[in-house]
């Protein structure tokens, strides 16, 4: 294998070094301790819609959980 194939590109470093500021409404589930389907209810988790996908903020579920 040649050292090419095992080098990432600058851009892949960059994606790979940059800490997530989301998390979907599954891991965010997973992190309060609730259901997948109660996570899915409007109201339960703080949301935002960024290109018709919704995820829950950071910073908003730390607020959630008082931290």
């Amino acid at each position: 294998m040649s050292s090419l194939a095992t080098k990432k590109t600058l851009a892949e470093q960059d994606v790979n070094d940059v800490e997530r500021q989301t998390y979907t409404a599954k891991e965010a589930a997973k992190i309060v301790g609730i259901c997948r389907a109660l996570a899915y209810r409007k109201g339960v988790l703080p949301t935002v819609k960024i290109a018709g996908r919704k995820v829950v903020p950071k910073q908003a579920l730390k607020r959630l959980l008082g931290e």
